[in-house]
């Protein structure tokens, strides 16, 4: 079958987005210390700003959203504080499942409309930053809005979802060519 008369197939890029949602990920929680260095040294964070909520993952990598989420589930259900080795352990648990659910949402998408590939992901990092850390975190009360938080926490997280949507995308097409040439 010539490759502009292939069937669009959501399961496929479904499965194939989930695994690539997870090498986007992993490449996310790379580049979030640099990312926080390098907005940190323009945009100087008050001592204050560090200590709320997603602010310094360098230095309270407990402290994350996440971390904060598992925190408040086991207190809920056992009525006791979770240790920090289990709010790091529950953290990474919430972070590839994430990066495999919108990584799989997204490569649904691209197999039924490829336009949502443009600008090599990088577009729709911003949409999964836009629509975690920039609402459905802060509306759970997990983090403070974007315009709460220090500058460069709102630059290096965003940043980071950028890294991941265009990871996310870079992988997909190369699973897919991959499997494309096994057909």
């Amino acid at each position: 079958m010539l490759p502009s008369m292939k069937r669009a197939d959501p399961l496929r890029g479904a499965l194939v987005g989930a695994v690539a949602g997870l090498v986007g990920a992993y490449v996310k929680s790379l580049a979030e210390p640099p990312l926080q260095r390098l907005t940190e040294k323009a945009f100087p964070p008050t001592p204050e700003q560090k200590k709320m909520i997603g602010a310094d993952p360098i230095g309270r990598q407990d402290h994350m959203p996440p971390a904060e989420m598992i925190k408040a589930a086991d207190e809920a259900l056992t009525g006791h504080t979770p240790s920090k080795d289990a709010k790091l352990k529950g953290q990474q648990v919430i972070h590839y499942t994430l990066g495999a659910t919108l990584g799989a949402a997204y490569g649904a998408l691209a197999a039924v409309n490829p336009g949502v590939t443009r600008g090599a992901g990088v577009p729709a990092g911003a949409v999964m930053y836009g629509l975690t850390h920039a609402t459905a975190v802060p509306a759970t009360g997990f983090q403070a809005w974007p315009w709460q938080l220090p500058l460069a926490a709102v630059l290096w997280e965003s940043g980071s979802h950028l890294a991941f949507g265009l990871t996310t995308e870079l992988t997909r097409r190369a699973i897919e060519a991959a499997l494309d040439r096994m057909d």
